[in-house]
């Protein structure tokens, strides 16, 4: 695994950990704002660690020749 890979994988990790933290705090948000601010952060956060997973992996898979 090269380098770039596990630096995109990383990346993944925290974005996607970050926001599912953000979603996991919805329910004590007070306003509707705040509610709705956490859930669209933490949704395209979650959907940037589950696409960068995605791509890490498939560059993984091209460069090890599988």
């Amino acid at each position: 695994m090269t380098q770039n890979v596990l630096i995109m994988l990383a990346i993944a990790l925290v974005a996607g950990a970050v926001g599912l933290w953000l979603l996991l705090r919805l329910r004590s948000r007070v306003t509707q704002q705040s509610r709705y601010a956490h859930g669209m952060v933490g949704m395209m956060a979650l959907a940037l660690g589950i696409i960068l997973a995605i791509f890490g992996i498939a560059q993984w898979s091209w460069s090890s020749g599988t």
